[in-house]
C-alpha cells in the first residue's frame, strides 16, 4: 500500500455498527485496533450511533456522534461535516449508503451474508465502494446468486484476534482437572428488543445444573444481563460452585474462553469464532434469534461437532422460525422472542429439564472429541478478516486523499 497521501496529515475514519448484539461492534473494535496498529500516521476515529457497542469501542474511538438508527439523511449530513477520509460499517447497509451519499468512500463488512433474502435483500449495499463478506461454509446457491450483483466484492476470513495454538492450551482440559466453564450469552439486544433477562432465565438453570452434576466448580457467565437477574438465577446453586459474571473486556473475554475447559455459547457468530480461535470445546445453547439457528448450523458444518442443544418444539419450533424468516428476518425474530417469553411463563420447568438432560449428555461427548476439531470453524473461514479490512480501509482513505 502506498500510504503517502495519508501519512502526513493522518487519517479520519467514520465507523458504524448495526445495533444488534455485540458481534458487529466486536468486529469494529478488532478492525480499528488493526488500523491503529498499521496506519502510517495519526488515526482519528469518529463513531456514529453504535450505542450497543460503546463499552467495546471505548478504547478505540476518539469521537461519538448521535444517530437514531433511522434518519439516514441526517447521518449523511453529519458524515459530510466530519471531513472523513473513509468509512467502515458492519452490517448496516442503509448507513453504508448514507456515508457514500456524503461523498465518503465506504467499506462495508458483511458478517452474515447468509442472512439476506426476500425483502431483506434491500439491506446489502451492492454499490458500496468496497464490500467485504465472511468466507463462511454452507452458503446456499441463493446467497451466492444475489452476491454476484455486488460491484466490489472481496471475501475475507474471520474478524477475530488470532493467536495460533502451536501447543496444547496452557489451562489444560477437563481430564487434567480443569473444572472451569464459561457460558457466553452475547449482547442479547436486537433491533426490536431490549430484553436481556428472559433468555438466560429460561436457559441457564438447566445448563448450570448439568455443569454442576458433571463436576464443574467454576462457572463464568458472560453477557449483558443485569447482575441482579443473574444473582437470582444462580442463587439456588450457591455453595456448589463459584459463579462469576460479565460483561468482560475484549481481551479478558478471549482469555477466559482459552482458560476454560468447556464453553457453552448462545450461538452468536462472533462468539463461535472466538471460541474456535481458542480451540475450546463448545456446546451450542439454543438460539435466541433467527441468525443463531443458521450460525449454529455453520458451526456444526465446520467442526463436525453435533453438540447443539435444541429447544423443545413446544417452546420454539424451528420449522416455524424458518417459515417466518422467509418473510423477513424481523418477522422470524419476533416469533422467537415471543416464543421464548411464553416459554418462561408457561413451560419453565419442562424447559429446564430438557436443557439439563441434553447438556448432561453432551458434556462427555463434547469433551471426548479430538481437540483439533474445535479450531475447525476459523480454519475453514480463515483468520485474515481484520488484516484485510484494515488494509482496505487505509487504501480507501489514501485514494480519497489523492483524489
Amino acid at each position: 500500500m502506498n500510504a503517502s497521501g495519508t501519512a502526513a496529515a493522518g487519517v479520519r475514519i467514520g465507523v458504524l455498527g448495526v445495533n444488534f448484539g455485540w458481534g458487529p461492534h466486536a468486529a469494529l473494535e478488532t478492525i480499528i485496533s488493526e488500523i491503529r496498529r498499521t496506519a502510517p500516521g495519526e488515526c482519528h476515529v469518529v463513531a456514529f450511533g453504535s450505542e450497543y457497542g460503546r463499552s467495546l469501542l471505548a478504547n478505540v474511538v476518539d469521537e461519538w456522534c448521535e444517530f437514531d438508527g433511522s434518519d439516514y439523511d441526517s447521518l449523511t449530513q453529519a458524515a459530510a461535516a466530519k471531513n472523513l477520509d473513509a468509512a467502515l460499517v458492519t452490517l448496516e447497509g442503509f448507513a453504508a449508503r448514507a456515508f457514500e451519499a456524503a461523498g465518503v468512500r465506504t467499506v462495508f463488512v458483511d458478517l452474515m451474508p447468509f442472512l439476506w433474502h426476500g425483502a431483506d435483500l434491500a439491506v446489502p449495499p451492492l454499490e458500496v465502494s468496497h464490500y467485504l463478506a465472511l468466507r463462511l461454509p454452507g452458503l446456499t446457491d441463493e446467497t451466492l446468486g444475489w452476491m454476484q450483483n455486488i460491484r466490489n466484492l472481496r471475501w475475507t476470513g474471520a474478524v477475530v484476534p488470532w493467536q495460533p495454538l502451536d501447543a496444547p492450551r496452557s489451562a489444560g482440559g477437563y481430564a487434567e482437572g480443569n473444572r472451569r466453564a464459561i457460558i457466553t450469552l452475547g449482547g442479547m439486544l436486537g433491533l426490536t428488543t431490549r430484553d436481556t433477562t428472559t433468555y438466560p432465565s429460561l436457559v441457564l438453570p438447566g445448563a448450570i445444573e448439568a455443569l454442576l452434576e458433571s463436576g464443574f466448580d467454576s462457572v463464568l457467565i458472560a453477557g449483558n444481563t443485569p447482575q441482579a437477574a443473574l444473582d437470582a438465577i444462580v442463587s439456588p446453586y450457591l455453595g456448589r460452585a463459584e459463579f462469576l459474571f460479565g460483561p468482560l473486556t475484549r481481551a479478558e473475554y478471549r482469555t477466559r474462553i482459552a482458560e476454560s475447559a468447556l464453553c457453552l455459547s448462545q450461538p452468536g457468530l462472533m462468539s463461535l469464532l472466538e471460541a474456535s480461535s481458542c480451540g475450546t470445546p463448545l456446546i451450542r445453547l439454543p438460539p435466541q434469534n433467527v441468525s443463531g439457528f443458521q450460525q449454529a448450523e455453520i458451526h456444526r458444518i465446520a467442526t463436525g461437532a453435533h453438540t447443539g442443544v435444541k429447544w423443545p418444539t413446544d417452546v420454539v419450533d424451528e420449522t416455524v422460525v424458518m417459515e417466518k424468516s422467509q418473510e423477513t428476518e424481523a418477522t422470524g425474530n419476533d416469533y422467537v422472542y415471543s416464543a421464548i417469553a411464553d416459554g418462561l411463563r408457561r413451560q419453565q420447568e419442562s424447559t429446564r429439564r430438557s436443557i439439563r438432560a441434553q447438556v448432561e449428555k453432551l458434556i462427555p461427548e463434547c469433551l471426548a472429541l479430538p481437540p483439533g476439531i474445535w479450531t475447525g470453524l476459523v480454519e475453514k473461514v480463515g483468520t485474515d478478516g481484520a488484516k484485510v479490512a484494515a488494509e482496505v480501509v487505509l487504501e480507501t482513505a489514501d485514494a480519497a486523499a489523492k483524489a
